[in-house]
């Protein structure tokens, strides 16, 4: 019966693993880049009413003093629409140890639509939410790896709540991760839901440091191949950054970052424990601001991943681009 049976339990445990590892890649893709934006959302305003105007020629502020952009009440807008592209090299695309590290570009374009009222003032602070659909489409330039091509469809809302320079935020979300060669074929979803703070500490009008904490927990769900289980990348994430940005002129903005995660599995790979990951970043992004609507940026990031999982490698990943963005509200 031993000998019968081990062929058996081996193709069943690699089988999972060869299964997991192809949406553990998508998996991680996807939350480096999400959170990669997430940090951008930390970048002071650079074009608010009522600031500064930059000066037309050098000394003009002595002629005729300071100018100030008119408010003007418009109308208030309701909706928020976002189109973003980035191209990007990676050297790990597929999240391995050397030497079977592939690199790859990675292309990513995003289309994202929000219901975003104005906020309005709630006790001593300001509240604001916003509701939406996101999707965004990951495609590698290796041609070894194109057959690993997603899309990632989003439900999500998000509540604000500012009070001085704290902002804290609670939220959820549903993605779903979908192959782009077979749309109806699903290969993960999860719901997540979140709850944040993070503190702001002005240094002078054009340089400021902020310091957050996120806390995640993923419900998650994979097909059922092999006869793993479905649920085995259910987790807890705890993410820790701080990030320093600097307005280097009227639309240039420099902002390098730490981030620290810290992810908890109830299963581990073999299913006989549970897994802890660490994940730290480092990272530097350049935007310019041609306007409130559009902008442009470059970025260098690197990652570096631990886990207690004897089958999950850790890996690490330098990766660097651009992107562009245009965002509209109305």
């Amino acid at each position: 019966m031993t000998f019968t049976r081990t062929p058996a339990v081996l193709t069943l445990v690699f089988g999972s693993v060869v299964s997991l590892r192809a949406q553990q890649s998508a998996i991680q893709q996807l939350q480096n880049i999400q959170q990669s934006q997430q940090q951008q959302t930390l970048l002071p305003s650079t074009f608010s009413a009522g600031t500064n105007a930059p000066e037309l020629y050098k000394g003009e502020n002595r002629d005729v003093g300071p100018q100030r952009i008119l408010r003007l009440n418009p109308r208030p807008d309701y909706f928020d629409v976002l189109f973003d592209s980035q191209v990007f090299y990676t050297d790990n695309a597929n999240y391995s140890q050397a030497p079977y590290m592939v690199g790859s570009t990675v292309y990513v374009n995003t289309a994202q639509a929000a219901f975003a009222p104005p906020a309005w003032n709630l006790g001593p602070g300001k509240l604001s939410l916003a509701a939406g659909l996101a999707s965004q489409w990951y495609n590698y330039g290796n041609e070894n790896l194109t057959s690993l091509d997603f899309d990632a469809q989003t439900v999500f809302t998000d509540g604000k709540y500012t009070l001085g320079n704290w902002q804290f935020n609670l939220g959820a979300s549903y993605t779903r991760l979908v192959n782009q060669s077979d749309y109806g074929h699903e290969t993960y979803r999860e719901f997540l839901p979140e709850i944040g703070a993070q503190r702001v500490f002005p240094i002078n009008d054009k340089m400021l440091f902020a310091v957050g904490d996120q806390l995640e927990y993923h419900f998650t769900k994979v097909p059922s191949e092999f006869e793993s289980r479905p649920d085995i990348n259910d987790r807890l994430d705890d993410t820790l950054y701080l990030t320093f940005s600097w307005q280097i002129t009227h639309g240039l903005i420099l902002q390098p970052y730490y981030r620290f995660q810290y992810s908890h599995y109830q299963r581990n790979t073999l299913l006989d424990g549970d897994r802890n990951d660490f994940l730290h970043t480092f990272g530097v992004t350049l935007v310019y601001y041609f306007n409130q609507d559009v902008s442009l940026r470059t970025f260098l990031n690197y990652n570096r991943k631990q886990t207690d999982d004897p089958l999950t490698p850790e890996y690490h990943e330098f990766e660097g681009g651009i992107g562009a963005a245009l965002e509209f509200k109305f």
